[in-house]
Formats: C-alpha cells, sequence, structure tokens
C-alpha cells in the first residue's frame, strides 16, 4: 500500500491585491488605510468600504513584515511605578483602547520591581523596539534614566508628572479636584481641614495642594501648621499619614487624601484610634474606584477622568506633528464629587 502524500494545507489568508479589487481600490490604498495611514485622502465612504472588507475576509496584517518596510515596530511602552494601584487600570484601558484603534499594541511596564525592569526599557529605548513612551513619574532616580535614555531616540509623553522638559504633559484637572474636595467639605461645616498630599515636588502634587489652599483661603479658612502631610499613593503610606496627622496635634474635622488608597489606609487609622468617621473626622478622597463604595464606611471620592487621560496621551504620542508636539495638555473634562458616607455635615 502506497503511503499517503500530505500536503501542507494552503493558506486561506486574502492578500492585498485581492481584497484591492474587491474594493475596486489600488493596492496601495488598501496598504494605508490597513497601516492607518493618517496622511492618506480617501473619502469616509472608501476608507470604511476597505475595512469593511478586511473584516470579513479576515485579513491580518503581518506586523514583522511591516517592520522591515518601515522604521516603526507597532509597539508602544508604558512605564507606572507599582502596577497594582487600581488607578493605574482606568488609564491603562483608555490608553490601550486609543492605541488599538491606531494599529498599535502597548507594553506595561512597572518601573517598581527593580532596576532590571529599567534597563529593559532603556534597551528597546536604544534599539528602537518601541515607537514611543508614556512614562508616569514617581520623582524616582529611575524616571530621569528613562527620559534620558528616551530624548534623542524616540517621542515619549509624560503623564501627570514633569521629569523632563523636554518632552510634552499630559494632566488631570488636580487643581481642580482638591477645590471641589476641601469646598464640599467646607459646605459641610468644616473650618478645619488637613490635607494628605501625595510626594512632595511632583507635579500633580503640587497642583492638588494649590487647589485645597485656595479653597481654603477663598472661605476665610487659614492653614495651620501641621494640616499638611505627605504620603506614598498606597495603604501603608496612609496610614503612617493619619498617624502623622494626629501626632502633630492639629483639630481638622475634615481631612483631604489626595489618593484614594492613601484614604483607605487613613480610614484604618482612624478605626484602629476610634475615630470615628464621619462623626469625628470627615473623609474626602481624590480618584474614585469600584471597591471606594464598599469600604467598612463608603467612602466620599472626587471621579477624575482617567480613561480620558490614557486616551489623550496615546494621542498626543502618535499624533502626525511629532516630535514637535511640545504643548501640555490639562484635560478639560471636570471632576465630579462622589457623595458617600466618608463625609457628613459637622454638628
Amino acid at each position: 500500500m502506497k503511503k499517503p502524500v500530505l500536503h501542507a494545507p494552503e493558506s486561506t489568508m486574502p492578500t492585498l491585491s485581492e481584497i484591492a479589487k474587491k474594493a475596486k481600490v489600488s493596492t496601495a490604498v488598501v496598504s494605508r488605510i490597513v497601516n492607518n495611514d493618517k496622511t492618506l485622502r480617501v473619502s469616509d465612504e472608501t476608507r470604511e468600504r476597505v475595512k469593511k472588507i478586511v473584516v470579513e475576509t479576515g485579513y491580518t496584517p503581518n506586523r514583522a513584515a511591516r517592520s522591515l518596510r518601515s522604521t516603526e515596530t507597532g509597539f508602544l511602552a508604558m512605564v507606572v511605578h507599582d502596577a497594582t494601584n487600581p488607578v493605574y487600570a482606568e488609564i491603562t484601558r483608555g490608553a490601550h483602547e486609543a492605541a488599538t484603534r491606531a494599529g498599535k499594541s502597548i507594553l506595561l511596564i512597572d518601573a517598581s520591581v527593580g532596576g532590571q525592569a529599567v534597563t529593559s526599557v532603556q534597551e528597546l529605548i536604544s534599539g528602537r523596539g518601541i515607537d514611543g513612551l508614556i512614562l508616569q513619574a514617581a520623582d524616582e532616580k529611575t524616571d530621569g534614566l528613562i527620559a534620558t535614555a528616551a530624548r534623542s531616540n524616540i517621542p515619549m509623553v509624560q503623564l501627570q508628572a514633569r521629569i523632563d522638559a523636554q518632552f510634552p504633559i499630559v494632566a488631570l484637572p488636580d487643581y481642580e479636584a482638591t477645590r471641589l474636595a476641601t469646598q464640599s467639605l467646607i459646605d459641610d461645616g468644616h473650618t478645619r481641614i488637613a490635607c494628605i498630599a501625595t510626594r512632595a515636588g511632583l507635579t500633580f502634587t503640587e497642583e492638588r495642594i494649590r487647589g485645597w489652599r485656595s479653597a481654603l483661603a477663598d472661605a476665610g479658612l487659614i492653614e495651620r501648621l501641621g494640616d499638611l502631610v505627605y504620603s506614598d499613593p498606597n495603604l501603608t503610606g496612609g496610614k503612617a499619614a493619619l498617624n502623622a496627622v494626629r501626632s502633630n496635634g492639629t483639630t481638622a474635622t475634615g481631612l483631604v487624601c489626595c489618593n484614594v488608597l492613601t484614604a483607605i489606609g487613613a480610614m484604618q487609622t482612624a478605626r484602629e484610634l476610634s475615630i470615628g468617621i464621619p462623626g469625628d473626622l470627615s473623609i474626602v478622597a481624590i480618584h474614585d474606584s469600584p471597591f471606594a463604595e464598599y469600604c467598612f464606611v463608603p467612602l466620599t471620592t472626587v471621579r477624575m477622568p482617567l480613561f480620558e487621560l490614557g486616551q489623550e496621551a496615546i494621542k498626543m504620542l502618535i499624533s502626525p506633528s511629532r516630535p514637535d508636539h511640545k504643548a501640555d495638555v490639562v484635560l478639560a473634562q471636570p471632576p465630579v464629587l462622589v457623595k458617600r458616607a466618608s463625609s457628613a455635615r459637622r454638628l
């Protein structure tokens, strides 16, 4: 009996020329639409017709082949500190959606895990393994090393904190957020309001402190010694920060926390010290999160446009005007107060 002859299955993947024939356009036009060439001048009807045929036929661009034909890899990197922080989840979701629409993929890198992560970023930059970089700085030495590596190699957008004046920054309405949080406590009758800020010197930290102070000043209230402390944006930092506030001798009945994790840590210390919330201390946190309403006392928050922040960072990064696009952007979407049980009218 003869052994059967095995044949490799024929590929059913359509070619660009086949798609072009179906769409009644040139192969070059199909290629530029598939590769999201924003300089291509075709009608919306033509663009949508080609995209529809691409989807129907199951055509998938070969990223490796594309990288051989151009200097682009199709990858962007996003560097954060402590990827477990839930605030980053919504930012990353927005960035991912915008990148996907632009035909890009995102590499998420946690710079807090050690020097090897930073070395990997530097190697990606120097080897042109990525087309651009988003950096969420945290006032660490590693941030400067990454920014220096990016200077002459790739475009970079700074997220919230400025490390290098050469690159643009996209920021949240931080000043407006703490003004809103502080004003909500003033409206509830609190006349001494403390603030737990994030790390000193960071751009967004200074803006949030400025908003807190502005609301106090407009209400004729003053910042007293010990009312302001700094904290890392995590549970441990929040616990230590409330202890610092109390040891400073402050009699504040209102507290603005510049990060939702900080606020939850502070609430835990308050419970350990038998400080009633909101009876003895009303708390408002910057950033909303799904778990804020499930705290042992549901947490009043100021919701920020985190999803939009991630989207805007990608738009800035892949702007056709890069690398000359230097303009800083503060998102126009206003913060929103989400009132829950952790803040109440002072009796």
